[in-house]
């Protein structure tokens, strides 16, 4: 009789235990449930930032672009520098246009573009272009052991004396076509060749951007789709004798954008105004999603005056720029734009480009 009481109270005690933890559990659910309450660690939110490179496929193309806070895609009355963007845009050339772009980037980096874009009757526009990013002349440095005075050791410093210097640089240059497949629809391409070098170390690789532009029919609204910097990962491979670890695979800063664009004041002969609204949604591969709004002032057929913001952003909010173009001779008319393009904690932006298109 004793052992079984000793067995029933055994019993009794897990049975508590069992109850205690269900109670516990219960509480904390309906805590968590109904007041939110988190408990323990949880792993740091993911970020894609710093896994992609040739980052230099994400700058400014042309100041219209930078002044409109980076809206690229349905902007449309394209000229050559669309090829760079949206070249679907490339085809509203109506018949031959040249276009050159430079600015200063932060760290002196020097970035310049040019592009050329013709139309041909019945085929719709080719074109080439080139970008070209010059990072200057940077100091040789080198690692060892360093000796004060006294012949102490300093440990492993930086050795920069006598060593001299070296340069690098990034080129891209393409290839474009673009067409009018229907009353509303325009679809263009461009495949690009890649290379970047840092002293003596060199990488190639190619791109390709597809880009189409929709117009809907209700008034001016048009639609964009366009994939940027589609391709395979690159590889440094000319520095086999100085390189401790085989170099990692460096992806390219592919991005999908969606753009949508409105006049809300259409020129007319009546009218020598336009006003058009843009804005942007971007979704790159190596980094957070960013928004871009942008508005175009068009006056008395020669005089731009645009502004943009950037969403979500590391560094810099706001762009504006002015822009202007003339008819000099008969058919032939040059064009000037100039953008401001805030880059927070960095020295500003100032972007220029000029050109003429027949």
């Amino acid at each position: 009789m004793k052992k079984f009481f000793n067995t029933n109270r055994l019993y009794s005690k897990r049975l508590a235990y069992i109850l205690l933890l269900l109670l516990i559990s219960t509480d904390v659910n309906a805590q968590i449930g109904s007041n939110k309450v988190d408990w323990g660690l949880h792993p740091l939110p993911f970020s894609r930032v710093g896994s992609a490179g040739w980052q230099f496929l994400k700058l400014p193309t042309d100041a219209r672009t930078a002044a409109m806070g980076g809206i690229k895609s349905a902007v449309s009355y394209g000229n050559a520098n669309s090829s760079l963007n949206n070249p679907a845009s490339a085809v509203d050339v109506k018949n031959m246009d040249v276009q050159f772009s430079s600015m200063t980037w932060v760290a002196d980096i020097q970035y310049s573009s040019l592009t050329f874009v013709k139309s041909i009757e019945g085929w719709g526009a080719v074109g080439v272009n080139l970008i070209y990013l010059n990072y200057g002349d940077m100091i040789r440095t080198t690692v060892q052991e360093g000796f004060g005075a006294s012949g102490n050791s300093l440990g492993v410093i930086p050795i920069t004396e006598g060593l001299g210097t070296f340069s690098a640089h990034d080129l891209a240059l393409g290839l474009v076509y673009s067409r009018q497949i229907t009353e509303f629809l325009q679809v263009g391409g461009t495949l690009r060749y890649l290379q970047e070098q840092i002293d003596d170390a060199e990488m190639s690789n190619w791109s390709l951007d597809i880009g189409t532009l929709y117009w809907t029919g209700i008034g001016s609204l048009r639609i964009s789709m366009l994939g940027k910097n589609f391709g395979p990962d690159g590889e440094f491979l000319s520095y086999e004798g100085r390189r401790a670890l085989t170099p990692a695979k460096v992806r390219l800063p592919m991005e999908f954008v969606l753009g949508t664009a409105y006049d809300v004041l259409e020129s007319s002969p009546d009218s020598p105004h336009r006003l058009t609204v843009a804005a942007e949604f971007l979704k790159p591969n190596d980094g957070p999603d960013k928004y871009n709004l942008g508005v175009e002032y068009f006056a008395y057929s020669n005089i731009y005056m645009r502004a943009g913001y950037r969403f979500n952003y590391d560094e810099g909010d706001y762009a504006f720029g002015i822009g202007a173009e003339y008819s000099v001779a008969e058919e032939v008319l040059v064009k000037f734009d100039y953008a401001y393009t805030d880059r927070g904690r960095f020295d500003a932006v100032h972007v220029l480009t000029c050109g003429f298109g027949l």
